[in-house]
């Protein structure tokens, strides 16, 4: 792996590390929301560099989408959304 597919291979790794959270940080929960709508959000600007990343590491995008839905549940908590209402 050359040095430009390790270093997206990291960037994508840690949105979905960000995707994972479950504490209760603010500063952490943006980043949370933020890698959900990156790697989730179709309709987000930002989408299709998730997507060119993907195709220049040679993954599915779809196949890293699902795994993030399926086992890492990228939903906000209870508690999580009431504390993201109030950084609004």
């Amino acid at each position: 792996m050359i040095g430009e597919e390790k270093f997206i291979t990291a960037i994508i790794s840690q949105a979905v590390e960000d995707a994972s959270y479950v504490g209760n940080s603010k500063k952490m929960l943006k980043h949370k929301v933020s890698a959900i709508d990156w790697l989730l959000n179709e309709d987000n600007e930002d989408h299709d560099v998730f997507v060119n990343y993907c195709t220049m590491i040679g993954v599915s995008p779809s196949r890293i989408q699902n795994k993030v839905r399926v086992h890492l549940n990228p939903k906000l908590t209870t508690k999580q959304k009431t504390i993201m209402k109030g950084l609004h």
